[in-house]
């Protein structure tokens, strides 16, 4: 039988669904669940059915997702999902629901349940349906084949594209307005014509020529493992409009479905973050973070694939990063803008007298505490321990308190009485 993890093994092929597919035996209500790891958002679920004598076995199907190892105690997706006699994929909507669980249940005694692929998506393309134009058009494989939802990697489907061979081909997604764009995942052929898009660039901008907007990466290759989808992170880069494009003579671009995903990049308060794309996950699963080899980057694996970044603080990278308790680059918190009138905010002090000490030990970014003597305010600043006087009043002249929070406070200034008339 095969294996349940060849359902997310990123080969989308339903062509060899013993090498391919997973497949259970005849039994009463057999079901597939995959673990997220967390529990997430799920915008939409596609599944990629086999495309032989079983293909037919999968209809009736439910989906479900939520926190539990039990598929059936998860709310479900839906009601029952059939797939058409003709659709190797089938996209299921599911609108948001939470889950760390997503699983596939065929209800029913003496059932066969066969998957070649499952994919979970916590956003939503926003390329589906949207306008398309390419450099020129060959074989009736029209432009806006790459936005119409059929993600089908043969040629005989009528869900690809394709230039005639030429220089520097092209194809421009227009998504309407400026997004952020976090991800773009397109789908290749997965014939003997697959190859030619070996060495392709990705660029996201707001110009109409292609080549004038941003670089999403350098020049892409193709996965050593044939997969015929392809994930590139482009780390928020700002755009309207998504564009492939061929560098070369006497070549041909034909691709079967563009999806973009938005997100912007805001981790551990980074002003930019400058990011690579690389080999799969290996022995880290969806989520996990870890330090580079070399120790200057931080890592996430996402969408199957390894993301490593550099962290810089600051609007200018003017501050430094350090590394947290969780072993990775962090930026320090914003430190405390003054008032005109130079007290602190707050405090409510007119002044601080502070000394700068040890590194912060247990404590964190951002956690104040009382010192040791009950004297004076501490707070964790650039993985430094910072200690100060709280002296309130424009002269000193009022007294601080302790506060709710354990720390001395200023009371609040008396209100000013009006003049009477």
């Amino acid at each position: 039988m095969g294996s349940p993890g060849l359902a997310i093994d990123g080969n989308r092929s339903p062509k060899t669904p013993s090498s391919f597919c997973t497949k259970t035996y005849e039994e009463d209500d057999p079901y597939w669940y995959v673990d997220l790891g967390y529990s997430v958002t799920v915008d939409h679920v596609t599944i990629v059915n086999r495309r032989d004598s079983l293909m037919e076995h999968i209809t009736p199907f439910d989906l479900h997702v939520g926190d539990s190892t039990d598929v059936t105690r998860n709310p479900r997706c839906g009601g029952h999902h059939r797939f058409c006699p003709t659709d190797t994929e089938h996209v299921v909507h599911c609108r948001g629901m939470k889950g760390r669980y997503v699983g596939i249940k065929l209800p029913g005694k003496s059932r066969i349940l066969s998957l070649c692929e499952v994919e979970v998506y916590a956003a939503t393309n926003l390329a589906w349906g949207k306008p398309t134009v390419q450099s020129k058009v060959a074989y009736k494989g029209v432009a806006s084949r790459a936005t119409d939802g059929c993600r089908d990697p043969d040629w005989d489907s009528l869900c690809c594209t394709s230039t005639p061979a030429q220089s520097n081909p092209w194809l421009r997604v227009d998504l309407g307005t400026e997004v952020s764009v976090r991800w773009v995942v397109i789908i290749n052929r997965q014939d003997k014509t697959g190859q030619r898009l070996d060495l392709f660039e990705l660029y996201v901008g707001n110009e109409e020529r292609v080549d004038r907007n941003r670089h999403c990466g350098s020049v892409i290759f193709l996965p050593y493992d044939k997969k015929n989808k392809i994930a590139t992170n482009c780390n928020g880069i700002r755009g309207r409009y998504v564009g492939i494009r061929l560098p070369g003579n006497s070549r041909t671009l034909s691709i079967c479905e563009v999806e973009v995903y938005e997100g912007t990049v805001t981790r551990k308060r980074t002003s930019e973050v400058r990011g690579t794309e690389g080999q799969d996950c290996g022995e880290h699963q969806a989520g996990d973070t870890w330090l580079s080899d070399d120790g200057e980057k931080n890592c996430i694996c996402e969408m199957n694939q390894t993301v490593c970044y550099e962290v810089i603080c600051g609007e200018s990278g003017e501050d430094k990063p350090f590394l947290g308790k969780d072993g990775l680059w962090t930026c320090p918190e914003p430190a405390a803008e003054e008032e005109e009138s130079g007290t602190v905010t707050g405090k409510r002090t007119s002044e601080v007298r502070g000394t700068e000490g040890q590194d912060c030990g247990e404590h964190q970014a951002g956690d104040t505490w009382l010192s040791d003597d009950g004297e004076e305010n501490c707070i964790c600043e650039m993985n430094q321990t910072v200690c100060y006087e709280v002296i309130c009043g424009e002269s000193g002249e009022d007294k601080p308190f302790l506060g709710k929070d354990g720390l001395w406070t200023c009371p609040e200034p008396a209100a000013e009485e009006e003049e009477s008339d």
